[in-house]
């Protein structure tokens, strides 16, 4: 099965992006009513970039990923930090390769939104075992850190460590 990302670069895409994560909400592991959803959803569109996963075959969404420049903390104006606001992929589509290769993506689009990006940030909820055990890889890499705050988990990656640590895992395979 072949895959292509898509930067969100038209209108028809962010429509498109939008209208998907829309469809999937209550999949999305956010714990949040839906209009603060919206916000997640919707901020990459505004202050950053959002990216669409296609199958090839069938030719159909798979996936949506998002991340603003900055932080709302800061106003945005820290512009050094990049802060994933949404990643999701369909459940029939979901595997570790096509995970790496979505991120890698990501990574990419990070790099040319925002050049002097140094580090790469997400939230997620803390009572979610099998995407701890997931994400624990992350929390191996120089330097990132998983703090708890509230129910949630609040994961830092500094941007040179996720990038070669996925560059190393999709440089020989194919979404």
């Amino acid at each position: 099965m072949s895959f292509i990302f898509r930067p969100c670069a038209l209108e028809m895409d962010e429509e498109a992006y939008a209208a998907f994560l829309i469809q999937h909400h209550a999949e999305l592991n956010l714990p949040y009513s839906f209009p603060m959803k919206l916000s997640f959803m919707g901020g990459p569109l505004i202050l950053g970039k959002g990216l669409l996963l296609f199958s090839e075959e069938p030719y159909e969404i798979a996936g949506a990923a998002g991340f603003v420049c900055g932080t709302g903390e800061h106003d945005y104006e820290d512009q050094h930090i990049c802060q994933i606001e949404i990643a999701f992929i369909r459940k029939e589509y979901r595997g570790t390769r096509l995970f790496a290769h979505g991120l890698n993506a990501l990574i990419e689009l990070m790099k040319k939104s925002s050049p002097d990006v140094q580090q790469v940030q997400f939230w997620v909820r803390a009572d979610d075992r099998q995407l701890d055990k997931l994400l624990s890889k992350f929390t191996a890499l120089r330097d990132a850190s998983k703090s708890p705050v509230i129910h949630l988990m609040l994961y830092k990656i500094p941007f040179s460590e996720l990038e070669g640590y996925v560059q190393k895992r999709t440089a020989r395979t194919r979404p």
